[in-house]
């Protein structure tokens, strides 16, 4: 990884920078970048050699400074990556400040990345509609973020700041922000919405945000009905919704199809192939592809031919009929009397779930549609986004057991985030009122709301290092999903602590075997 600073009066930085990749296969966590031996100086480029998951081909590239230090500005020119096992060359153009003085007043961007001249995603731009409920006390006075979540990653946090109305959430008022010159999320399918519980009435009641993809014309709603609250409801003041628009998928009408078809070496065909889906939802017409022997012929041996079919939304594609059929007044070669389908690959466009069949059959030719074969669903590949917008709100309860040892307690402001298969729950402060917590020798529960996260893969525990005594010694948390009662425990048995131990104040900590 190569950093470019550019050439500008003041352009070095002793801020610390942090870096989020983003490619095909998911993102990286948020690293921070070495800052040693003078880096990130004026017209300077450094280079770092970064051990991370294979995510290519990447897409895009969050880098975030803390405005700290001397210098706490930064003009980033461009970024360089480069593969050492493949050789493999991305960039990503910036040619601007991060500062809270200069150009766009900001300490975070995002950055398309470029593969041999060609951007990798769009660009577009958002309208986010926030409508707080009508109830009483409803309103918030509390600074707002949100973040959103597509098949291409994250938005990163978006603070709500600038609405039409002076006075934004209040009581059965609708308040719209824009966000211009975004990188596309493509398909929206959640959203982190959360406030700092700051002003003279922070408690907000939410009823719904919509978000507005402007360059696909396309709006998402994410419905809430519920208490952002401290002293209402369940008193949190974190939320995570699901699109609502799983409710409208099932009412889609029509969808594109796209059928990969793979032919084997035990035969090929110039005759026609007629394929018929079937879905948990409804059956597709009839869908027939009429092979040329003067152009393009499909269906030879060891070849793969790809085509798109028309056809109303079928939901979950459980199982296809193949029929392989004679065309009327040709001579039919014994050699193509049966054609070997070797594997079937169809693709819902809309929402990008993939259905493999591994058919591996000879299909013999026939002169009537009532000879076929009937193949069921070998594997199904869910997109990220279908599945996180399937997903059902459930409640955790977290169990943190600190140590016995002297001094094991802490004074610290204490927080966590829960990682799973679906995502994660985003840094939630653990607090109770009226409690002196993580005391030595204590067990502290607290209950999360967040959507399912599935198979919990990762806890990570941190605290602020404020109060008297912050120092603390955690013996283990348990994370216990509420609505099926799997219990996950995560072991620790170390400091969190500056002067002990490695001096880390945070930890991450996975499953006991």
């Amino acid at each position: 990884m190569t950093v470019w600073t550019g050439d500008v009066v003041g352009g070095g930085t002793d801020s610390n920078i942090f870096m989020t990749l983003y490619g095909i296969n998911g993102s990286t966590e948020e690293v921070q970048l070495d800052k040693k031996k003078a880096r990130f100086e004026r017209e300077q480029n450094d280079t770092f050699l970064m051990e991370i998951l294979d995510i290519a081909p990447f897409t895009k590239m969050r880098i975030r400074i803390d405005g700290l230090g001397c210098r706490p500005e930064w003009f980033l020119d461009r970024i360089l990556l480069k593969n050492m096992n493949t050789g493999d060359l991305t960039m990503f153009y910036y040619g601007d400040w991060l500062s809270q003085r200069k150009s766009k007043k900001t300490l975070v961007c995002e950055m398309c990345a470029v593969i041999d001249g060609e951007e990798m995603m769009e660009w577009t731009s958002y309208t986010v509609t926030v409508k707080t409920s009508d109830i009483l006390g409803a309103g918030t006075d509390a600074n707002v973020f949100i973040i959103i979540f597509g098949e291409n990653g994250d938005s990163g946090t978006l603070a709500l700041k600038q609405s039409a109305n002076w006075n934004k959430f209040e009581r059965n008022n609708t308040d719209t922000f824009n966000f211009s010159d975004m990188l596309s999320l493509g398909h929206l399918c959640k959203l982190r919405v959360w406030h700092d519980n700051k002003g003279i009435f922070p408690g907000w009641h939410l009823s719904y945000i919509d978000v507005k993809d402007n360059s696909r014309d396309e709006t998402f709603r994410f419905r809430c009905d519920c208490w952002l609250s401290k002293s209402e409801g369940d008193r949190q003041t974190v939320r995570d919704f699901a699109c609502a628009d799983n409710e409208i998928r099932d009412e889609l009408e029509e969808t594109t199809y796209e059928i990969v078809i793979e032919t084997g070496n035990g035969g090929e065909t110039r005759e026609n192939v007629w394929l018929i889906l079937e879905g948990r939802k409804n059956r597709s017409k009839e869908f027939l592809v009429e092979n040329a022997s003067r152009q393009r012929r499909a269906f030879r041996k060891g070849t793969t031919d790809t085509f798109e079919f028309d056809s109303i939304y079928l939901g979950d594609i459980t199982s296809l009929c193949v029929g392989h059929l004679a065309r009327e007044d040709r001579f039919i070669p014994k050699r193509e009397l049966v054609w070997h389908v070797k594997t079937i690959t169809i693709t819902e466009m809309e929402y990008g779930n993939v259905y493999f069949f591994n058919c591996d059959c000879l299909i013999p030719l026939k002169r009537k549609r009532k000879y076929f074969k009937v193949f069921e669903v070998t594997k199904t590949t869910e997109s990220f986004a279908s599945k996180i917008q399937s997903l059902v709100p459930v409640k955790y309860e977290v169990i943190v057991t600190t140590g016995y040892e002297p001094g094991a307690g802490t004074d610290a402001n204490v927080f966590v985030t829960i990682f799973g298969a679906n995502g994660d729950t985003g840094k939630r402060e653990l607090k109770q009122k009226m409690r002196n917590l993580f005391e030595r020798g204590s067990t502290d529960r607290f209950f999360l709301e967040t959507l399912e996260l599935g198979e919990l893969r990762k806890v990570r525990l941190e605290h602020d290092s404020s109060g008297y005594c912050s120092g603390w010694l955690v013996e283990k948390v348990e994370v216990t999903n509420t609505s099926t009662g799997v219990a996950t425990i995560f072991n620790c048995g170390r400091w969190l602590d500056k002067k002990r131990g490695d001096g880390l104040t945070w930890r991450d900590l996975f499953p006991s075997a």
